[in-house]
């Protein structure tokens, strides 16, 4: 999603975003049954899937992760927006709360409002205003109550009442300290250019927004080139002693091995050996190539580097 001034292509992206709530709200996350299960107000519901970890469900369309220390609390992505998140993290957590956008899409930064600082990469501050604001709110909010007729939630319908959340600016390096637990930032460039995923060595675990999924999109406008983010995979790679686990923005955990599987999914379609499928969304056609469990719908005027 490239970030553009012209109001016309502001409103094809707001259009975009909420086509993708409509189709992402219609399937629940896999349940498992050895994970604690949290009911929240209808909309949320939360599972502990490591050590004072939870992966807070927003209603199926994307993953929200609570991180507990000892004397703070990381919220690590704020979903669609539609619904009380804040309030819905008070009863996990009695900790102070910091948030921080793992990159600037709609799906992963819709609830920044309800909170007074939001940390992010700069690089995906312009992407991240857009798509936090009053405007994108009302019509993700028209779609998904379409989407989910009769659904009772305490839907936040109107944001105009909520102060603009200050963007706190972090890069490569900066460590979230929660007290006797650290997770460090990483830049992780490809998906949009100002993408990060956050580190916690200790616990050996990668939360990782849309750079990890088992489907990544490399095809919309404003990615990076495929190679570039084969750059991006090969680095966080050679950083795999220090994670076992990864927890991506949509989707179960996964093995650490995953990312090899993208490399070379990355590799073949720069080679030339998969030449790629047809793949259509609601976003405009791609191709797409998968190994092993990894996929990767890319555009192929965007692959190499200049």
């Amino acid at each position: 999603m490239r970030v553009n001034n012209k109001p016309a292509l502001f409103l094809i992206l707001i259009i975009l975003s909420t086509v993708l709530i409509s189709f992402q709200c219609k399937s629940k996350q896999n349940k498992n049954d050895n994970e604690p299960l949290q009911e929240f107000t209808g909309w949320f519901e939360a599972k502990v899937v490591a050590d004072r970890v939870w992966r807070i469900s927003d209603h199926g369309s994307d993953n929200i992760y609570l991180v507990e220390g000892d004397e703070k609390a990381l919220l690590i992505d704020t979903g669609i927006g539609v619904a009380d998140l804040a309030g819905n993290v008070k009863t996990i957590t009695k900790l102070p709360v910091i948030v921080v956008n793992t990159h600037g899409h709609p799906d992963h930064v819709g609830g920044n409002f309800q909170f007074s600082e939001v940390y992010a990469q700069p690089m995906d501050f312009e992407l991240t205003n857009q798509f936090s604001g009053q405007t994108n709110h009302e019509h993700t909010i028209q779609v998904t109550m379409k989407n989910n007729p009769g659904f009772v939630s305490p839907f936040i319908k109107d944001t105009t009442a909520y102060k603009t959340p200050v963007l706190l600016p972090v890069k490569a390096g900066y460590i979230f300290d929660l007290g006797n637990r650290k997770l460090e930032v990483i830049e992780v460039p490809g998906h949009t250019k100002g993408s990060i995923v956050l580190l916690d060595a200790a616990n050996k675990l990668l939360f990782t927004g849309d750079n990890n999924n088992t489907l990544v999109w490399l095809f919309l406008d404003g990615c990076l080139p495929l190679e570039a983010y084969l750059q991006t995979l090969q680095k966080l790679n050679e950083r795999n002693a220090e994670f076992d686990h990864i927890l991506p923005g949509h989707g179960d955990v996964l093995d650490k091995s995953f990312i090899n599987d993208q490399i070379v999914c990355a590799q073949k379609i720069i080679s030339g050996e998969c030449k790629g499928e047809k793949y259509e969304s609601f976003a405009g056609p791609a191709l797409k190539c998968t190994y092993q469990s990894a996929s990767i719908a890319y555009n192929p005027d965007n692959i190499f580097m200049k």
